[in-house]
């Protein structure tokens, strides 16, 4: 599972440590692609294999069908660590994110996300100004 945020640099070469006990989750390749709200998403490859299938079960008629499934694919990027813990980033997925030096580094149960400071700080405020009416409106009870 993950869970919990934490703050890294992106190096000039792309390079992004991910915290050790994330690692420890993932394994020695998993998968890193485009995810909602302009931020990265990172899926152990089980994760991601039952991210295909549900994908695969999409209708492709369906031109949105379609689109989104190519913008997944497109970027997405098997990745692995070096000696480091650091894992490369894509330009293509850099650019997605809007990702410089400063960065988040953000659990989600069964994936992890990768986030620009500045969005993850502005999401976080939106999300805690509208907390109580997110719950009400999913109906989620603690």
């Amino acid at each position: 599972m993950f869970m919990g945020e934490f703050n890294h640099t992106i190096d000039s070469k792309g390079r992004l440590i991910i915290p050790a006990k994330f690692r420890a989750a993932l394994g020695p390749k998993f998968v890193i692609t485009r995810g909602m709200d302009q931020c990265l998403a990172g899926y152990p490859l089980s994760e991601w294999e039952e991210l295909e299938a549900k994908l695969a079960q999409l209708p492709t008629t369906k031109k949105n069908v379609r689109r989104f499934v190519r913008f997944m694919y497109s970027a997405a990027q098997e990745a692995e660590f070096d000696k480091q813990g650091r894992v490369n980033i894509s330009p293509t997925l850099l650019n997605y994110a809007q990702l410089s030096k400063q960065c988040v580094v953000v659990g989600v149960a069964t994936h992890f996300e990768i986030w620009d400071q500045v969005s993850w700080q502005d999401d976080q405020q939106a999300a805690a100004a509208d907390f109580a009416a997110v719950a009400e409106e999913i109906d989620f009870d603690f």
